[in-house]
C-alpha cells in the first residue's frame, strides 16, 4: 500500500497526546491490537550517500515490518490487568509459551518493554506454536520492535550525548550499526548532530534469517526480533539451507555487474545491491508481485522500500542464515 511522506515514528515522539493514547492501550490490548496508531513508513535513501551527509529528516523509519508501532509509551500509568491468550486458541497450545506470554505481559505492565520483546523473540518461528499463537505473537512482536528499536525512546542503551566535532559515523562505528539508521531514528538532517544533542543509540549488528518455505526475511538485533520482509528466493540461497553468509557491502548501481543471459521472470528495479559472501546478493524489484517471481540463482529479491530499509540496517558484522 502507498505510504504518506510523514515519519510517524518521529511524529509520535513529538505528539505527546498521540503517543499517550497509543501506549495507554498497550498493556490492555490483545496481542493483535496493542495499538491503533498508523504504521511507520518507508523511505528510499540512496545507498551511496556520502558519509558526510546524514539522511534527510523526511526519510522514514523502517516499518517494523508488518504491524509495527513506532510510538513512545508513557512511563507513569497504572497498568491494567494482563490479557490472557485468546480462548479460541488450538488444542496444541504450548504451556511454556503461555507462561512466556504471561511473563511478557507482566513486563509490559511494568513498562519494561525491551524485556518483553526479548522474552517473546525466543518464540518467533517456533514450530511448536499453533497458528493462533503465531498470529498473536507476530503481531505483538512487530508492535514491540517498533517501540523498543525504531522509536526515539531510549529502551536499549542510555542516550548518547554528542561531543563537539562528533559525527553520526563516529558514533555508529563502535556500535556496529550503520550511521544512516541512527539518522533515521533520530531525525538528524544533512547538517549532522549538534554538540550536546542527546540521540538514541543501540548496539548491533543486525542479523537476518531467510525462511525458504515462508518466503520471508526476518531481522534480529541483540536477540530481539526487529522486523520481517517478504522475499523471492533464488536457487543459490535455497541451496545454502542451514548455512550462513556474511554482509559485505552495499554496492552502488554504477558498479553492479550485468545478469548476462540468465533468464529471470522479473526486471530489476535498480542495479544497486546488498552484496553478501559466496556471490549472493539482495536486490530490489518495482513489481508488487515480485514474491511470485523467479529471481536469478544468486539473488534474494525484496520490494524497493524494503531494499532501502535493509541497506540502512545491515552492515559490517551482519550475517544472514538460510533455513527451510
Amino acid at each position: 500500500p502507498s505510504q504518506p511522506d510523514q515519519n510517524p515514528a518521529i511524529a509520535a515522539a513529538a505528539a505527546a497526546s498521540q503517543t499517550a493514547a497509543l501506549a495507554a492501550s498497550a498493556p490492555t490490548a490483545s496481542p493483535g491490537s496493542l495499538a491503533d496508531a498508523p504504521l511507520p513508513n518507508t523511505s528510499q535513501p540512496s545507498s551511496t550517500t556520502p558519509a558526510s551527509s546524514a539522511a534527510p529528516v523526511g526519510d522514514q523509519l523502517p516499518p517494523t515490518y508488518i504491524d509495527a508501532v513506532a510510538a513512545i509509551p508513557p512511563k507513569p500509568a497504572a497498568p491494567p490487568a494482563t490479557v490472557p491468550m485468546a480462548p479460541q486458541a488450538s488444542p496444541h497450545d504450548s504451556v511454556a509459551f503461555t507462561a512466556a506470554w504471561d511473563d511478557a505481559h507482566n513486563k509490559l505492565e511494568a513498562g519494561r518493554y525491551a524485556e518483553a520483546l526479548a522474552i517473546l523473540s525466543v518464540w518467533y518461528d517456533d514450530a511448536s506454536l499453533s497458528p493462533e499463537e503465531n498470529r498473536q505473537l507476530e503481531t505483538l512482536l512487530g508492535q514491540l520492535a517498533g517501540t523498543v528499536i525504531y522509536s526515539t525512546q531510549d529502551m536499549l542503551l542510555p542516550p548518547h550525548i554528542v561531543a563537539p566535532g562528533e559525527t553520526l559515523e563516529n558514533i555508529a562505528r563502535p556500535l556496529d550499526i550503520p550511521w544512516k539508521l541512527l539518522s533515521k531514528i533520530n531525525g538528524v538532517g544533512p547538517e549532522g548532530p549538534t554538540p550536546g544533542q542527546a540521540i538514541k543509540v543501540l548496539r548491533g549488528p543486525f542479523d537476518a534469517v531467510v525462511s525458504v518455505s515462508r518466503r520471508r526475511l526476518s531481522l534480529q538485533v541483540g536477540g530481539r526480533y526487529a522486523g520481517t520482509f517478504a522475499v523471492a528466493i533464488g536457487n543459490g540461497f535455497s541451496a545454502r539451507t542451514g548455512s550462513s553468509v556474511q554482509f559485505l557491502e552495499v554496492q552502488p548501481a554504477s558498479t553492479m555487474p550485468a545478469h548476462g543471459t540468465v533468464p529471470v521472470a522479473y526486471q530489476p528495479a535498480q542495479r544497486s545491491a546488498i552484496m553478501l559472501s559466496d556471490g549472493l546478493r539482495i536486490e530490489a524489484a518495482a513489481d508488487p508481485g515480485f514474491v511470485a517471481s523467479t529471481p536469478a540463482d544468486q539473488v534474494l529479491l525484496v520490494s524497493l522500500a524494503d531494499f532501502a530499509d535493509l541497506a540502512d540496517i545491515l552492515g559490517p558484522g551482519s550475517q544472514l542464515l538460510v533455513r527451510q
